[in-house]
């Protein structure tokens, strides 16, 4: 699994949201002027001074796209760089980096791994942390370039695919970073790494292993006055241990056992997790009865995978019905109590028994 390495107070990074698969198509184009469809761009905006007219208001807004093939101008646009390859296979592309602010950019442009984070977005890995799997399969043809206010620079770059690559998918992003040094809180120097970028999905073909789990399912049971009316917090892990992205629905069941009065919640799908990383989830059922020991079960289901099945794990918690159980308690000590106040009646209205010698019995004289 990919590590993760925290910023320091020395460093930060600004990530701008490039990589959501759920994003429109990245914009190109073939003129010096930016497309205005283009991917979601890195802004930054400096006050002009108002004691100084001169000084007029600094725009800094970049985007890094797929270029659009030569040959092919009117395929339209591509959301991010897509190729399925086989191990040693060597493939050319083009990128091209837009500057939309109104004063020149210096660029570097690199490649590097992606993961998900605690959220499950997809993210890349911070600029000092170095690639270890598709990243390091990127070459360009310029690493460095500053582009001009409101211009374009297309730059060539070349995947190689080691011959002994896994089959499966390798998930990275090509971005464009412009740092630039700013002051943290405690008035101490930062470097801000400003950066976007587009998605590098490289798919090596070979036997494919689409697989999901679902482990850690742990079960807090909240109790109500009404013991059908009680509520049940569910965590749960998800896990890709196959070789290719997949997204999937989580659904949880929590009732009593053998399915008994179980409720059902079904979570919005989850985007896709990367080969080798996981997700953790919480979610809340209302309505779950207590039913002394209530059974969990957590489903995920692939989305748009041939092959892949439903990932389950289940667990069971002590739920005892309190409300029920204190009426049933109730019940008992007033009993108990009713038995003891009988007895107190019955031994106050109940006579001693006599004793073989009457009271009244005339004594017995005797001669000698």
């Amino acid at each position: 699994m990919i590590t993760r390495r925290h910023l320091t107070s020395w460093a930060a990074t600004v990530v701008v949201a490039f990589l959501a698969s759920a994003l429109p198509a990245s914009g190109v184009s073939a003129t010096t002027v930016p497309p205005t469809d283009a991917s979601v761009p890195t802004d930054s905006t400096v006050p002009a001074d108002p004691n100084d007219p001169s000084n007029p208001q600094i725009i800094e807004s970049w985007t890094l796209s797929p270029a659009v093939p030569e040959e092919t101008p009117d395929a339209g646009n591509r959301p991010n760089l897509s190729y399925f390859l086989n191990p040693g296979e060597t493939i050319k592309d083009k990128v091209t980096v837009y500057n939309f602010g109104n004063v020149a950019e210096n660029f570097q442009i690199y490649a590097t791994d992606a993961f998900n984070d605690e959220a499950g977005n997809f993210a890349a890995l911070e600029a000092d942390e170095p690639p270890v799997d598709v990243g390091t399969w990127v070459e360009f043809a310029q690493s460095g370039v500053t582009v001009q206010p409101g211009q374009q620079v297309t730059i060539p770059i070349v995947i190689k695919v080691p011959v002994d690559a896994a089959p499966g998918d390798h998930v990275g992003a090509i971005l464009a970073s412009s740092p630039t040094i700013g002051t943290g809180e405690s008035g101490q120097v930062i470097t801000l790494d400003r950066r976007t970028g587009t998605n590098l999905l490289v798919r090596v073909n070979g036997e494919l292993n689409p697989e999901l789990a679902v482990t850690n399912v742990d079960t807090s049971y909240h109790h109500s006055v009404n013991s059908f009316g009680g509520s049940a917090t569910v965590s749960f892990r998800i896990e890709n241990r196959g070789n290719i992205r997949l997204a999937g629905t989580p659904v949880i069941s929590v009732g009593g056992p053998f399915g008994l009065l179980s409720e059902t919640l079904t979570l919005p799908d989850i985007a896709e997790l990367l080969p080798g990383e996981e997700l953790e989830l919480t979610a809340e059922l209302s309505g779950v009865p207590a039913l002394v020991l209530n059974s969990t079960e957590v489903k995920v289901v692939p989305i748009g995978a041939d092959g892949a099945e439903t990932a389950s794990a289940s667990a069971t918690t002590f739920a005892p019905p309190l409300a029920l159980l204190l009426v049933v308690l109730a019940g008992v000590l007033f009993l108990l109590a009713m038995r003891a106040r009988r007895r107190r009646v019955q031994a106050s209205v109940t006579p001693s028994p006599r004793s073989d010698r009457g009271a009244d019995t005339e004594p017995v004289l005797q001669h000698q």
